[in-house]
């Protein structure tokens, strides 16, 4: 007996119809999912099932119902993706089961087969909104017991609450109780949170400034009130402007009074006529735990009119002192004071002859010195060149920068040092010119 061999060859069984044809289901949705085996030969299934996985998923088709709030934003460029990967995590988190029809393998691939039925997502789907309605209801019925002028802060932040509740469904129709009546409650909630942020009104006894490039605007005081004459505590305001040449980043919460003051304003470039934009705070009143990019789109898309406060722009008075040496005698012609002078004025700058009449005194300081003899007959010269702003009402230094380790090199010292001045003019336009144009304009920061 042991000398008899025999030989077992493993047929493959044939290719499935599902693998060769895609099946068609009204009742299922089907995911089929393959893998390389030879890429992969020990997580060839786990790979198939993700691929069967997704492809059921892909199956399930979400719209955008004509009435939702999603209209609203659905030409907003980054609307789409936000939308996919939203509705594709819902579907995901919806799916109880699904059954595992088939799998057929050869020596190269793996395949496997999934089908879910249309009806028991559904059914799940509808349960877990359920859930979620009834949470934002919840929220809901707590504004009821709140005073809208005491409250209006944490009012804002319940209904963003139950929109959060809400967020896998904002595409749908989604029925539920509000204020004692039933409505689409996504609509509703949106309308409401819109048109309570809507009712706020800035004053302020403010309504232009004179401003100076460069420089700090005067602080400006805005009262947040409703239309009833109720001031509105800890609300969250920012300022900015529509242009580069004004900035205004503060971001800053009303007190107990219902007032914020802003100092961080400053002009950055004379433009036309230019305004500072106050207005609530979307972004920092939204920020509720476990919100979604789409909801977050969708809100952001309220615009409530901020207070414009119009800005005229002063041009910077600025007053040159120069003292450019070589070997520490001064130069018959300067470098650098002529060039400083030109970038400044085309920056809209106005240069002063008068001390006293400037905003900031701009000083030039160079000077050369000896390195000695480099090689043969040559000698070296390096240079040193600092370039400060000093404010003039407080006579603090602001700005302070330079140029160094530049050398020059001729058969005397005096042309050596001249050598090292025109070397360095190439690192005064692409480096120092620059950072002293914003320092100007940035009041050193």
């Amino acid at each position: 007996m042991s000398s008899c061999k025999s030989t077992i060859k493993t047929i493959a069984k044939p290719k499935p119809e599902w693998v060769q044809n895609r099946p068609v289901n009204n009742i299922y949705y089907l995911g089929i999912g393959t893998a390389s085996k030879t890429a992969d030969h020990i997580n060839y299934q786990q790979i198939a099932k993700k691929n069967a996985f997704d492809d059921m998923i892909s199956e399930i088709q979400v719209t955008v119902s004509s009435s939702s709030v999603l209209k609203s934003v659905q030409n907003n460029l980054e609307f789409k993706q936000q939308f996919n990967a939203t509705t594709k995590v819902t579907a995901i988190n919806t799916i109880e089961n699904y059954d595992v029809i088939d799998s057929w393998e050869n020596g190269d691939e793996f395949w496997i087969y999934f089908r879910l039925s249309k009806a028991e997502y559904e059914a799940a789907k509808r349960r877990k909104m359920q859930v979620q309605i009834n949470r934002a209801e919840d929220l809901l019925a707590r504004i009821n017991q709140l005073d809208t002028r005491n409250n209006f802060v944490e009012i804002a932040h319940l209904k963003i609450q139950a929109l959060t509740a809400l967020q896998n469904y904002l595409n749908e129709e989604v029925i539920g109780n509000f204020n004692g009546k039933e409505v689409k409650l996504v609509d509703e909630i949106f309308n409401s949170l819109q048109d309570q942020l809507f009712n706020v009104k800035f004053k302020t006894t403010v309504n232009s400034l004179n401003g100076i490039v460069g420089k700090p605007l005067p602080a400006i005081s805005v009262n947040a009130i409703l239309n009833n004459g109720g001031f509105i505590p800890n609300l969250p305001l920012k300022a900015g402007s529509d242009g580069a040449s004004l900035n205004g980043y503060d971001r800053i919460e009303t007190d107990n009074n219902g007032v914020a003051t802003f100092t961080k304003a400053h002009v950055q470039g004379v433009g036309s006529t230019q305004f500072l934009r106050i207005a609530i705070d979307v972004q920092k009143l939204i920020t509720v735990d476990s919100i979604n990019t789409l909801l977050k789109t969708v809100l952001y898309s309220m615009q409530p009119p901020p207070l414009s406060i119009k800005v005229i722009a002063e041009p910077l008075k600025v007053f040159i002192e120069s003292s450019e040496l070589n070997l520490s005698k001064p130069l018959n012609q300067t470098f650098f004071e002529p060039l400083i002078k030109k970038e400044i004025s085309q920056n809209g700058c106005v240069l002063v002859a008068n001390k006293n009449d400037a905003d900031y005194i701009v000083k030039i300081f160079s000077n050369t010195q000896s390195q000695g003899v480099m090689w043969g007959n040559m000698l070296g010269v390096s240079i040193t060149v600092t370039v400060s702003i000093t404010d003039t009402k407080t006579t603090i230094e602001i700005y302070k920068d330079g140029i160094q380790n530049i050398k020059g090199f001729q058969t005397t010292a005096e042309n050596a040092g001249l050598d090292a001045y025109k070397k360095s003019l190439h690192d005064l336009n692409t480096k120092l010119l620059p950072s002293l144009v914003n320092g100007l304009f940035t009041g050193g920061n």
